[in-house]
């Protein structure tokens, strides 16, 4: 497992038996004798020449893992309540690493909102979703992520639609990253043109699963953010306790 985890904490996809036991402490050796076990399983993946990758069984477990996460029909009383308290859209995005680390749509609350209230063509509103670029939710996500897929994020083009609050340099990106953490939430700022919004990092664990976001107006959104902020923040609090497979120690009222 020290080796498994050294993929997810060195920067890049590839890496060779010294590299992994620099990072695990683990004699050279060893290191080289866990690759080849695994690669019987396909955990590893050998990539010539003389390095290894993570491979589609590793991909299993991570998959089975995550059947174990609350459904949509979990979180969405969470949704409603943030919705009506803030009178806003209501969103759970997930962490997707299919084809590179992006976030997808899991459940949402709409209030007086939808997605259509957005204006945007489909295919501009669907690549914003995706994005880890553009919006609260995807830098909340991105900032408990490690370092190499930050970096595969940064990669990625920002999307077409994106508005003029969106921060396109990629050094300024990244500082902000550290902000959010220290944080712990995020608020955009015309990222979408013409909206605005709050989000709050979803955990399992020491892991990010997803952000709750709440969207509105950017002419309708306070100056003041105490409301949303608090109201945002303990929906991801609720849905990190359901995501840890514990039971509610305060459920909704109300």
């Amino acid at each position: 497992m020290l080796v498994v985890q050294a993929f997810t904490l060195l920067p890049g996809t590839d890496h060779g038996p010294s590299e992994l036991a620099a990072a695990t402490g683990l004699n050279i050796a060893v290191v080289y004798r866990i690759l080849q076990s695994g690669i019987t399983t396909s955990i590893f993946l050998r990539v010539p020449p003389g390095r290894y990758r993570l491979g589609p069984g590793a991909a299993r477990i991570g998959m089975q893992a995550m059947a174990t996460t609350p459904d949509a029909t979990a979180a969405r009383p969470v949704l409603e309540r943030l919705s009506r308290v803030v009178d806003g859209f209501a969103l759970l995005w997930v962490l997707s690493p299919y084809g590179g680390p992006r976030k997808a749509y899991a459940a949402s609350a709409p209030g007086r909102y939808d997605f259509e209230s957005f204006g945007l063509p489909l295919a501009d509103l669907v690549e914003m979703g995706q994005s880890l670029r553009v919006g609260a939710a995807g830098r909340v996500i991105a900032a408990h992520l490690p370092p190499s897929l930050v970096s595969a994020i940064l990669e990625q083009p920002l999307p077409a639609g994106a508005g003029p609050g969106t921060e396109r340099a990629a050094a300024a990106f990244v500082t902000s990253l550290a902000g959010v953490r220290e944080s712990g939430y995020a608020v955009s700022r015309e990222e979408v043109p013409g909206w605005s919004a709050v989000a709050a990092p979803v955990m399992w664990g020491r892991t990010v699963y997803g952000a709750v976001s709440v969207v509105k107006p950017s002419s309708l959104m306070p100056e003041d953010l105490a409301l949303p902020v608090a109201a945002t923040t303990a929906a991801a609090e609720r849905l990190t306790v359901l995501a840890s497979g514990d039971a509610d120690p305060y459920p909704l009222a109300g």
